[in-house]
Order: structure tokens, then sequence, then C-alpha cells
């Protein structure tokens, strides 16, 4: 005889495939590099771009907590008697209830506070993101690659006409200037970054200054300097000349939160020294 389909249990396997799926993107996006490289280079692990991946994460997180709620449905009557059998003998709460809630508590605090070691985690986090980031992974803007042709050009001040004759002089077809720069990318099997570097490399265009989404943020006074062929001490110098004291090894997300500014406007400051 055929036995008859168990929700029970088609719930309980599925929440297990669903913790090991997110567990898994989760862990990939954690290592993954920004969305403003990973977006120019066309990043992809196991086949998948990091979009995909973030897709996957959040349509599985989403499912699971559905299948957490069908799980109580399924399992309410249980519940019901093991609380009720509670109150009736007058058992006192578990201590164990007591501590999951507190360490939950102080988890949610510290991380907030940016405590040590959850703070340490998170830095380690962006420490590898941003190692992905390099001159050639860096797109001269974010999201250049949502630019239509037309737009990209003037971003990176270069005549339209000069840019569709370099792209064409190395055999890619622009079959009209309203297209993203994405997907002329992906119609001629290239990466966005690749594509720019045909440009880049026939004008002698390349855009290096701070702008939002860059990934200041996460950078310290240290590397900003080094970047900028600039001597650390004259960055710190520069910052002091508008009241802003702060250490080499400083983030400017830091330093940014600390003097209610932005790490974008700490970065002008150092790269600007008529500000």
């Amino acid at each position: 005889m055929k036995k008859k389909f168990s929700f029970r249990a088609f719930i309980s396997l599925y929440i297990v495939l669903s913790f090991l799926v997110m567990t898994l993107s989760g862990i990939i996006l954690y290592l993954s590099p920004p969305g403003r490289v990973a977006n120019w280079t066309n990043w992809r692990y196991i086949g998948l771009l990091k979009s995909e991946w973030q897709s996957v994460h959040t349509i599985f997180t989403f499912i699971f907590v559905i299948a957490i709620m069908f799980h109580l449905f399924f399992n309410w009557r249980p519940i019901l008697v093991y609380l009720k059998t509670k109150v009736e003998t007058k058992a006192k709460p578990r201590k164990e209830i007591f501590a999951a809630i507190i360490l939950a508590s102080l988890v949610f605090v510290l991380t907030l506070n940016r405590t040590v070691p959850f703070s340490s985690v998170m830095d380690f986090g962006e420490s590898l993101k941003e190692s992905w980031s390099a001159p050639t992974t860096e797109p001269p803007i974010p999201h250049a690659e949502e630019q239509t042709i037309t737009k990209f050009a003037q971003t990176i001040n270069l005549p339209k006409e000069k840019l569709l004759q370099s792209l064409e002089s190395k055999g890619v077809k622009v079959d009209s200037d309203s297209i993203s720069i994405g997907e002329l990318s992906k119609k001629n099997n290239m990466t966005p970054s690749e594509l720019y570097k045909i440009v880049s490399e026939s004008s002698g265009k390349n855009i290096e200054s701070p702008k939002e989404g860059r990934g200041w943020g996460r950078k310290t006074i240290e590397q900003i300097c080094m970047e900028l062929n600039l001597p650390i001490t004259d960055g710190i110098a520069r910052l002091k000349a508008k009241g802003i004291s702060a250490d080499q090894d400083e983030k400017l997300k830091d330093i940014a939160s600390r003097n209610n500014t932005t790490p974008v406007e700490i970065a002008n400051l150092i790269t600007n020294s008529s500000n």
C-alpha cells in the first residue's frame, strides 16, 4: 500500500534543507566582494553571481520563516499540552529559558555597540570584502554598469563618439547608445570591467576620485594616503586643520561617526589640500 504524503515530514525536511542553503549562501555572501566590485567584474561562485546568491539567501530565509509557522501549526497540540502541564503542575520556568534570553539580548546589544569579539567578526568580513578591491576591479563610479553609453561617456568625461570608436575598434558592436554598459558587456561575452579597460586604454581615461559607495568607510587613513601617494602626516594634518583629530590606523567611518559627517567627506578632506 502506498503511504500517504506526510506534510509534517515534508515541512521538517524542508526546514533542514533551507537551513543548509541559508548557511551556505550566508557564508558566501560574507566572503564575497562588495557589490560595486562584484557587479563590475561579474563575480561568480559555484556559477552564481553575487546578486543571485543574495536572491537565494533572501527567498530561502523568507520561506524558512513560513515553514517554521507551518511546523508550529502541525505541532500546536503537543505545544499546548506541554504548556498546560507546566501551568497545572505550577512548574517554575526553567533556568535555561532565562539564560537563552539573556544571552540573545547581550549578543544583540554588544553587536550594535561593536564590542569585541562581535566587532572583530564584522571587521574581518569587511577586510575580506575589501581584499577583492583593486584598480582593475573598481568601477569609475558605483553601479556604472547600469549607465547607458551616453551617460557613461559623460561620467568619464569622454566624447561619446570617441567611446564608441574605441569599442568598435576592438570588435565591440554597439547597436544603440541607450544600451547599458552591463547589457552591452553581456551581449559581447565580456565583463563591464573588461569593456571599460578597452575604453580607458584607448583614451587614457581613468577616474580615481573618492565617491560615495566606494568603500571609503572601511579604509584607514594610512590606506587612503598610500592609495593617493600622500604622506600620512600630511593626511592627518589636513584633517587637523579642519578640527578633526585622528590616528593613522583609524577607519574613516569611525572618524566620520565621531565628527557627525560621512566617510566620503573625510576622504575628500584628505584628498583636497584646498578644503
